[in-house]
């Protein structure tokens, strides 16, 4: 009973064996802090030198390194729970959007991943809740610190700048001529400098994209997206798609339905700014160069999360409004259940283990494919001893760690008998390959 609690619950992403990029996150994190800061390419360094510290005190256990993304979240929900009761007051729904929020399927996820995401929801919570509450220290520092976990929070900066725009200038609040005296337009210029540095690193290697992972944009996304957002669904299992447009026209719905009510407006305005800004900036490039990744924009399903919340509040009739709330957690439960066995990760952590229980002090470790070479690194007895194999010597794609690869981690041939090769493929299969000495000679 308990196993089956665990594997039908978000508990299950704190077991799971790690994938790639988290295997890189730990690897990349054991390197000193000036390679961090100088060496990661387009990778922000804040999170990988939190990690780098963390590790240090905690060890690098799976369990370990995912708390360091588990207290991000915490902390953000600690944000949001105290936003909530600034908001609704006495009312329930000061509980319901912290539960929301935190129930959220595609946010609680990433909350367990050894990846920037946890703190990269943190941040982002942190940066709208200061702009909406005027706190503008806290803003500018917030939004620093976001940029630094991740580069894609940008666009929740040109929502809010273009929400402040059309709310303060063109609705004529505000003079053009005091504009540059306004905070939040020193705010914006304070964070600009503090984040140039990074932005020109990222231009000098902008070449680098041209050969990018990244997947084409269609109709059926735009579709689906706002439902995918929402839950965290990325095209797998492949039938979720239909579904996803369905939540998308209920999400469309709900927020339009919450900006019915003049007196809330414009509070409401900025949530679904920067919901509708970022989607449409980023998916209208990706139709001529491709640059959309849902998690890379979670803060868009915050602001959804917030707007649902909205929409309850401006639902007049307390039993509609109670009924949908609870309709809304009910989904919300059932879909953390279910769709943690249909998102899982390769469970590659005991095929390694069988290997390390397999091999001898003369044998090593091949990864067929750069896609498994990191979780094979991380996961094998002896780092030492795990090379990609890579007969071609073909480039290691920057894309999935180049920075922590070299020509060292490379063999282009198999050994020769009685050494082996441990080799492990990308579907988590393994066979043992050798090189025969008669027909080496």
């Amino acid at each position: 009973m308990f196993e089956y609690l665990i594997v039908h619950s978000p508990l299950f992403y704190f077991i799971q064996s790690l994938w790639r990029d988290e295997a890189f996150s730990i690897l990349a994190a054991q390197r000193s802090f000036g390679f961090i800061i100088t060496k990661l390419g387009f990778e922000p360094p804040l999170y990988y030198s939190l990690l780098h510290v963390w590790m240090k005190i905690f060890g690098e256990s799976e369990i370990a390194t995912r708390g360091l993304s588990l207290l991000g979240f915490t902390l953000a929900t600690v944000i949001v729970l105290e936003w909530a009761h600034a908001l609704f007051k006495k009312h329930w729904l000061a509980i319901f959007l912290p539960l929301s929020f935190f129930l959220n399927p595609m946010l609680i996820y990433y909350a367990f991943e050894v990846r920037t995401y946890g703190w990269y929801i943190f941040f982002s919570v942190a940066t709208l809740y200061t702009y909406a509450n005027k706190k503008w220290f806290w803003f500018v520092l917030s939004s620093i610190f976001g940029f630094y976990t991740h580069v894609y929070i940008g666009f929740l900066f040109v929502a809010i700048g273009i929400h402040f725009l059309i709310t303060e200038i063109l609705a004529k609040k505000i003079s053009v001529k005091s504009l540059l005296h306004h905070p939040v337009i020193q705010s914006f210029g304070i964070i600009t400098l503090a984040v140039m540095p990074w932005i020109i690193k990222i231009v000098l290697l902008s070449k680098q994209l041209a050969n990018s992972w990244y997947f084409p944009v269609n109709f059926q996304l735009v579709l689906s997206v706002l439902g995918n957002m929402f839950v965290g669904y990325e095209g797998t299992p492949w039938f979720g798609w239909q579904y996803t447009k369905y939540l998308s026209f209920i999400l469309i719905g709900l927020f339009a339905f919450s900006m019915h009510t003049p007196k809330t407006r414009l509070r409401n305005g900025l949530f679904l700014s920067v919901i509708l800004l970022p989607l449409i900036l980023v998916i209208g490039v990706s139709f001529l160069k491709p640059l959309f990744v849902n998690r890379y924009l979670i803060f868009v399903t915050i602001a959804e999360v917030f707007l649902v919340a909205f929409s309850l509040q401006s639902i007049s009739r307390a039993w509609i409004q109670k009924i949908t709330a609870l309709t809304v957690l009910i989904f919300l439960i059932w879909f953390n259940a279910w769709y943690p066995t249909q998102h899982a990760k390769l469970a590659i952590r005991p095929v390694i283990q069988e290997i390390n229980a397999l091999i001898t002090h003369s044998d090593v470790i091949y990864a067929a494919d750069p896609i498994i070479y990191m979780e094979t690194m991380y996961y094998a007895a002896s780092a030492d001893r795990v090379f990609l194999y890579n007969p071609k010597n073909s480039v290691f794609p920057w894309y999935i760690g180049d920075s922590i690869v070299s020509a060292e981690n490379m063999k282009t041939e198999l050994p020769i008998y009685p050494k082996r090769a441990f080799m492990v493929y990308r579907d988590g299969s393994y066979t043992i390959s050798y090189q025969s000495p008669i027909t080496k000679k």
